[in-house]
């Protein structure tokens, strides 16, 4: 079996490519040397098993960081908004699982020049599909 994180890591990345956000395609899970801001960086999970009698299922947090600089600082607060209006509570497809819920936990924003943060953590319950 994938490990889950390892799909919705690569979901999200998609998922936050395609929403059309100041940070365009630059959409990482590892940060490229010539990254420009602002850019997200979607983190691999931890994984909780669910112990249930008839299910193997799996609740993985993902940390998905937005990073700003003085000039574009507002995505680092508008971007997570628009990250949790298209996945918070939605269905989601991802091949190889079965996607129960989806569920925006915090986002948690800080101004600390030179650069700004958005961040954000999402819990994903799912099982294989």
């Amino acid at each position: 079996m994938t490990s889950p994180g390892l799909l919705l890591q690569a979901a999200f990345v998609a998922i936050i490519k395609d929403l059309g956000t100041a940070a365009g395609d630059r959409v990482f899970s590892e940060i490229s040397e010539n990254a420009h801001y602002p850019y997200v960086q979607v983190w691999g999970g931890i994984e909780v098993p669910l112990d249930e009698d008839c299910f193997d299922r799996t609740e993985t947090t993902l940390q998905v960081d937005v990073w700003a600089a003085p000039e574009t600082y507002l995505a680092a607060k508008e971007i997570p908004g628009q990250i949790r209006a298209a996945i918070h509570e939605k269905p989601l497809s991802i091949p190889g699982l079965v996607v129960d819920r989806v569920r925006v936990e915090t986002i948690a924003c800080s101004s600390t020049p030179p650069r700004y943060r958005g961040r954000l953590s999402i819990a994903v319950e799912t099982q294989p599909a």
